[in-house]
């Protein structure tokens, strides 16, 4: 099954699903479920921002079936596009990712950290820490996802604003360590994918940047030159999801398939495969334990609130720095 950018389907066309997630990891899963189910699979790719818009859009809208992808915090914004579905996987998930609206389902956690180029970062460098990432040497030579494109990019600016605020600030208001990481960034260290962040770093084009755990887990297991910390003044692990598009032309199906994702089968093999960690609780992880990271109470229905009031600061901030 091959990732598609085109918006004009054939109206016979079958399941079709709008995806973020990495095009090996989406045919895989996809392609597992049509031999088990006979059923063909349009899949739809793009960055989450985009298919967000893309979603919106009159001329599209009811082409998708499901969202399979995105922080749930992103799903949150467009809960008006989605219906209500309770899969029959739900009683394995863990109950804090588990919406009170199921109008989407989480499918895997992804915590938040810092990769760097193990090569080009000296030991007394390693940036463990949100603010060791404003050191001098990373001027230049840092990378982050753009939070208006980029569903890991919008997580990762709220994680920072709500870790980083200073002492009487009000929660969420890290804007001053904000604009000093973006000042860091330098003219090329803003970028639309999230995928050119871990993999520029691997490659040695930049000493460091911000993306998810299954990312850099998996560069460092294929024996690139990557580390990753988990930030010491706090991270994320905030879910993706998946969900049932209002109206959608194949609902059966879509249902099938958001209980195949959601599924031990599926979820068993997310770790091993993609460095993933499962929504469900009865499948360990051999990942450092979440009781031992410092890890924040994420804002999810705070930050969609807020949605387009960060990111309209985020992009006059910005500007300041890089006209």
């Amino acid at each position: 099954v091959l990732p598609s950018n085109n918006d004009n389907l054939d109206d016979s066309s079958d399941l079709v699903i709008f995806s973020p997630h990495p095009v090996d990891m989406t045919e895989y899963i996809v392609r597992e479920f049509r031999q088990r189910t006979g059923i063909k699979v349009e899949v739809i790719t793009g960055g989450t921002g985009n298919l967000i818009t893309k979603l919106r859009n009159p001329a599209t809208t009811q082409k998708a079936d499901i969202f399979w992808g995105g922080g749930i915090e992103s799903l949150e914004t467009i809960t008006d596009l989605f219906q209500e579905y309770t899969s029959s996987e739900q009683e394995a998930i863990e109950n804090s990712y588990i919406s009170s609206h199921r109008l989407w389902s989480p499918f895997s956690v992804l915590p938040v950290v810092i990769i760097y180029n193990t090569k080009l970062v000296a030991r007394n460098l390693i940036p463990c820490s949100w603010s060791r990432l404003l050191d001098p040497y990373f001027r230049n030579h840092l990378l982050f996802a753009n939070p208006v494109t980029t569903g890991s990019g919008f997580t990762s600016l709220v994680t920072m604003l709500r870790t980083m605020a200073e002492p009487g600030a009000p929660e969420g208001e890290g804007w001053p360590f904000v604009r000093s990481f973006m000042f860091q960034l330098g003219e090329a260290g803003l970028i639309a994918s999230s995928t050119t962040v871990y993999k520029s770093v691997a490659e040695g084009a930049f000493f460091a940047g911000v993306t998810f755990e299954n990312s850099a887990l998996a560069l460092k297991m294929a024996g690139k030159d990557i580390d990753f910390c988990y930030p010491a003044e706090g991270t994320s692990a905030v879910p993706d999801g998946i969900a049932l598009i209002k109206d959608a032309r194949h609902p059966d199906e879509a249902k099938r398939f958001i209980d195949f994702v959601l599924g031990r089968d599926v979820q068993s093999i997310l770790m091993s495969k993609w460095y993933r960690r499962s929504v469900r609780t009865d499948i360990p992880s051999n990942q450092p334990n979440m009781a031992d990271l410092n890890i924040i109470d994420y804002p999810i229905a705070e930050s969609a609130a807020k949605r387009t009031q960060i990111l309209d600061r985020w992009t006059q901030e910005y500007s300041r720095f890089h006209p």
